[in-house]
């Protein structure tokens, strides 16, 4: 192969692009070893330096894991790291509560749409475990065991996209949700009428059922937009705080006073 004649840290790159493109063409298949070092060095005839400032952007990508004397292999890619990188970079936004609840709202009225069409036999069984983990989460005494409720709300929703059939989905909505988990862990208010997040669960299962594409859309919609209206816009014109300013430590008492603006909704 003609040697490469760049910069470093560009040549370090384009090696990473080209075996990126190789990995991915390969399928992405777990623990897969990848050319040794002295391997890449001969094929592109650069230096070792080269070769493993390459090998640290396919890790930092999450494409590969490196170890001593095991070399570089294809990292078990699940898109957990871009779900984190994801929820980062939520946090540091001026985007509100609402601009993100506004967006799932959209992402997911397609996702049930294409459910209905598309879930198996299987989809639906994980859905209808979901719903029954959620309801165990209920105690005989009405008290509820917030973390295992959570795990269960959660998962429905992941497990519609899944359902949907279309991969995208489940990679566009796992890092909303991965972020919205994050988020109500540490929400006094969660969950906010747990009966009923179940019962509007089951609708949505049912018509999925029958593959009712409207009704299961239409029931989806006025499950997410039940949440929508827990947080209504100010009264008095102030600014709704940002996801930044109710997540940072430093904003916090600022965060709390304009978050008193908003009108919280219980639910009877």
């Amino acid at each position: 192969m003609t040697p490469w004649r760049d910069g470093r840290s560009r040549l370090s790159e384009r090696i990473a692009d080209e075996l990126q493109t190789e990995i991915l063409r390969g399928g992405l298949v777990p623990n897969l070893r990848l050319p040794t070092e002295v391997e890449l060095m001969e094929r592109y005839s650069v230096s070792r330096t080269v070769v493993r400032e390459a090998a640290k952007l396919l890790e930092q990508r999450g494409l590969v894991s490196v170890a001593p004397g095991r070399g570089m292999v294809v990292a078990a890619f699940d898109g957990a790291r871009i779900a984190e990188q994801f929820s980062i970079l939520m946090l540091a936004s001026d985007g509100t509560f609402g601009d993100l609840l506004e967006l799932r709202l959209a992402l997911e009225l397609q996702v049930t749409t294409a459910a209905a069409a598309s879930a198996t036999t299987d989809d639906l069984d994980r859905l209808a475990a979901s719903i029954s983990e959620g309801s165990a989460a209920i105690g005989e005494d009405g008290s509820v065991d917030a973390e295992a409720f959570l795990d269960a709300d959660m998962n429905f929703h992941e497990l519609l996209a899944q359902a949907s059939g279309n991969p995208f989905f489940d990679l566009v909505c796992r890092p909303i949700n991965s972020f919205l988990r994050s988020y109500y862990q540490h929400r006094d208010g969660y969950p906010s009428n747990p009966s009923l997040t179940l019962r509007e669960h089951e609708e949505i299962l049912q018509n999925l059922r029958r593959r009712d594409t409207y009704a299961t859309r239409k029931a989806a919609e006025e499950h997410l937009r039940r949440l929508q209206r827990k947080w209504r816009p100010p009264t008095d014109g102030a600014s709704p705080p940002s996801i930044r300013e109710m997540s940072s430590t430093n904003d916090a008492e600022a965060a709390q006073r304009r978050q008193t603006t908003y009108t919280h909704v219980q639910e009877a």
